[in-house]
């Protein structure tokens, strides 16, 4: 395992350039990925992964590091499952706003507490708020890590009822897909989240796609 330190003057070079993209990670061909953000939660994130285990699918964690430290357990169990995980910074704040000692704190500090638990880096962070700049990309990248966006937003954070996240999820399904949920912080309501995850599942089956997970 590799921890990371401060990245230098590679960085440098790298934020002159003109225009630095997220990288857009699809889901395999024929499938739809399903990824949830903000945990691991001792509330929801065992309960998601039992309905993950029931229909024999793996999705991608993309985990505050505060959370996955509090939690450590709740890293070990997404991954025994065959699960894959992501960054998603230290703290959940807007990158694009962050000084350099911060960005390295929601960079580079994350990526480190969560390979002293999972044993290994996350290959992907996904920026929070899907707030993102060249600059902030080009860090991403400099530090050996893939940007990665949002996908289709199903807004469930919002408890807008279960089945208005089952249809907002279905408009952005098709091959290659990537679906973002939430399990959100602890003490957070992911009720209906969990509620609409096996009825999801079964609406994307029902369109002949399966499922993969994405930055593994």
């Amino acid at each position: 395992m590799k921890l990371l330190s401060t990245i230098g003057t590679l960085c440098i070079v790298i934020f002159g350039a003109t225009s630095v993209v997220a990288d857009n990670i699809p889901a395999q061909h024929g499938t739809v990925a399903l990824t949830f953000d903000d945990g691991p939660n001792p509330d929801y994130t065992p309960k998601i992964l039992a309905v993950l285990k029931e229909n024999h699918i793996h999705a991608t964690f993309f985990m505050v590091a505060a959370n996955a430290k509090r939690w450590p357990y709740l890293v070990k169990m997404i991954l025994a499952d065959g699960n894959k995980i992501g960054n998603h910074s230290y703290t959940h704040p807007m990158l694009t706003k962050l000084s350099a000692a911060g960005l390295h704190h929601e960079v580079i500090d994350s990526e480190n507490v969560i390979a002293n638990i999972a044993g290994f880096r996350p290959a992907c962070l996904r920026y929070p708020f899907g707030a993102s700049n060249a600059h902030v990309r080009a860090y991403i990248h400099a530090a050996g890590i893939t940007p990665v966006p949002m996908g289709w937003n199903t807004f469930d954070y919002d408890e807008p009822g279960v089945q208005k996240i089952v249809s907002q999820a279905m408009k952005g399904v098709h091959s290659g897909a990537v679906i973002l949920m939430h399990d959100g912080f602890p003490g957070v309501n992911r009720s209906q989240t969990l509620a609409a995850l096996p009825i999801l599942i079964a609406d994307v089956r029902k369109k002949g796609l399966g499922f993969s997970a994405i930055c593994g």
